[in-house]
């Protein structure tokens, strides 16, 4: 019997797919254990796919996360579709993440037929299930939630998990890692994501007003870091938040100001510990009508190739 020590490194690449706000970011950083992928309580928070790294002694897992796959009405939606639809090209396990506690809608089964047979060369892939807020998933709904979810994936693999508490967030790594190969980690251990500290910082950023502003304002946000200089363990930082109208301008800077400077010191906090340096935060807010459909100003804000 082969002890710990002995067990054979395993290393692959996951595919996190699902429709919005079914809970992939908090799962994502539950499991790398840092803040790779915002969260909110918005649709369509995360833009591009973002890699999150999970390193042990036993075991690396790089997870792709990606934008929930909806029906496109902007260039800048069109572009979130086409990350998440690329994330499953060249993949060792697709995990289809749901909201457990409701039965699977027209979103769900669109996500399931598009998962199916895109292997290399038409080949099957594997897929894990998981049914994720399972606290509020009623006990007289589990057995017909599981069974349709399970015959929708294809898949009789699955576990119910409550990423925000942790709940099962384990057994399911354990579940992941019976699909992927044996062999090197792809990255180096200290590693845990893909993505830039300037983008990591302008999500941060983003992240405070998606959880603090309502309507349409979340969706017509977004922060870019155009000034970053290091003067001994303090970085000066510099971000634009681009907003649609002159309205969203005027709610995002609030009265006197106010509102701009608490975004500004909640996400100073967020950005020192990502950083592990003291941080100086500068914001500005402009307006920049239709972002949302110009492709040099979605390629600048790094939410397309």
């Amino acid at each position: 019997m082969m002890t710990r020590a002995e067990m054979p490194f395993r290393s692959g690449t996951v595919a996190l797919i699902g429709k919005p706000n079914v809970g992939k970011s908090t799962l994502l950083n539950t499991i790398v254990g840092q803040k790779v992928s915002i969260v909110s309580n918005k649709p369509q928070t995360t833009r591009r796919r973002i890699l999150g790294i999970a390193t042990t002694v036993d075991y690396q897992i790089v997870f792709i996360d990606t934008p929930g796959i909806h029906e496109p009405h902007t260039r800048l939606q069109k572009s979130m579709v086409e990350h998440s639809r690329a994330a499953l090209s060249d993949v060792d396990l697709v995990l289809f993440v749901v909201d457990g506690a409701h039965h699977p809608g027209e979103d769900d089964k669109e996500i399931a037929k598009m998962i199916r047979g895109i292997g290399p060369s038409g080949a099957e892939i594997s897929v894990v299930l998981c049914m994720n807020k399972m606290d509020q998933l009623k006990a007289e709904n589990v057995q017909a939630f599981v069974e349709a979810y399970c015959s929708l994936a294809g898949t009789g693999e699955y576990m119910m998990t409550t990423a925000t508490r942790g709940t099962n967030v384990d057994k399911l790594v354990q579940l992941i890692l019976t699909h992927l190969p044996e062999g090197d980690a792809i990255f180096p251990e200290d590693e845990f994501t893909d993505q830039s500290s300037r983008f990591l910082v302008a999500e941060l950023i983003r992240e405070k007003i998606l959880n603090s502003t309502r309507q349409e304002v979340p969706h017509a946000t977004a922060v870019l870091v155009d000034e970053w200089e290091e003067d001994g363990d303090l970085i000066h930082i510099g971000a634009t938040i681009f907003v649609e109208k002159p309205s969203q301008r005027g709610i995002v800077i609030g009265k006197q100001g106010q509102f701009l400077k608490q975004i500004g010191i909640d996400a100073r906090l967020e950005i020192e510990k990502l950083l592990e340096r003291r941080v100086f935060l500068q914001l500005a807010v402009k307006v920049r009508e239709d972002w949302r459909m110009n492709p040099r100003m979605l390629q600048e804000l790094e939410y397309s190739d």
